[in-house]
């Protein structure tokens, strides 16, 4: 689930396209948390302030956005939308970045609307993703109190309205 204003990380080591990044999810309504310039720094803001969703570039410096993305994914869960200048020729970024996790890329120079569109994208799938979770969770609960399971459906229904999921914990 998303606050009423999904909080961003945007990463990008070129000034420019940090501050192009801003203003268009700004004007959005997104309220964009930090700008990283490198893939370290990525890392370490990504953990310092645990943002919704994270817009990342994949050409970075000290660390390549493949890399970044596998070690924010191994932290925690957010979707990441990466952003590439690269063709489908560069070695496959683009790809590898969707095989390391991330949830879609948006190729530079990129419109206004491919970004916001990626990054609306991005959490509505990752929010539908832990619905699905909560719901689970909920199933096996009232599985082992003797409940129907058809009841978690509706107890999901009633915890999501009221902002919450329910998340099994092991």
């Amino acid at each position: 689930m998303t606050r009423a204003t999904a909080t961003v990380l945007t990463v990008d080591d070129d000034p420019i396209v940090r501050a192009d990044l801003r203003l268009v999810l700004e004007d959005a309504g997104f309220d964009v948390c930090e700008d990283a310039r490198d893939g370290v720094e990525a890392v370490e803001l990504a953990r310092l302030h645990q943002p919704d969703v994270i817009v990342l570039d994949l050409a970075l410096p000290r660390l390549d956005g493949v890399e970044v993305t596998r070690r924010i994914l191994d932290e925690r869960e957010v979707p990441i939308v990466a952003l590439t200048g690269y063709g489908n020729g560069a070695g496959g970024i683009a790809e590898r970045a969707v095989e390391a996790g991330a949830a879609s890329v948006v190729r530079k120079p990129f419109a206004d609307h491919a970004v916001v569109g990626a990054v609306h994208e991005a959490l509505a799938a990752h929010n539908d993703r832990r619905r699905v979770r909560s719901r689970e969770a909920l199933a096996e609960l009232v599985g082992f109190l003797g409940y129907p399971e058809e009841w978690a459906a509706t107890l999901e229904e009633s915890a999501y309205a009221a902002g919450k999921l329910w998340v099994r914990t092991r």
